[in-house]
């Protein structure tokens, strides 16, 4: 009885983690944005979007680069054993349109 409650819990505390995408519960609550993220991916096709497309959805970027291309960087919350930080990184073409993304562990 014991390792079947123990099982369900582990399959709750699974299945909690991941989540659909909500614009407001991804700028107010960074740390749940990794349980979204998929969601969202597969909600929204971002490549094409533009910058101000982006910022409309997921809000400010935590970092925007400009070199080599432009780049915008949304924190995912932590990765691994909680020593990395899980990045969501969209990369902008010369016209200024999405042109890829990645998540990274850095």
């Amino acid at each position: 009885m014991k390792k079947i409650s123990f099982a369900m819990l582990v399959l709750v505390m699974l299945c909690s983690c991941s989540g659909s995408f909500h614009k407001e519960k991804w700028a107010e609550e960074p740390e749940s944005r990794k349980g979204m993220v998929n969601s969202m991916l597969s909600q929204y096709e971002l490549e094409g979007m533009t910058a101000t497309e982006i910022i409309d959805l997921l809000g400010e970027p935590e970092q925007r680069l400009e070199e080599p291309s432009v780049q915008f960087v949304y924190y995912l919350g932590s990765a691994g054993l909680g020593v990395d930080d899980s990045l969501l990184r969209l990369y902008f073409n010369r016209d200024g349109q999405l042109e890829r993304h990645e998540i990274t562990h850095d």
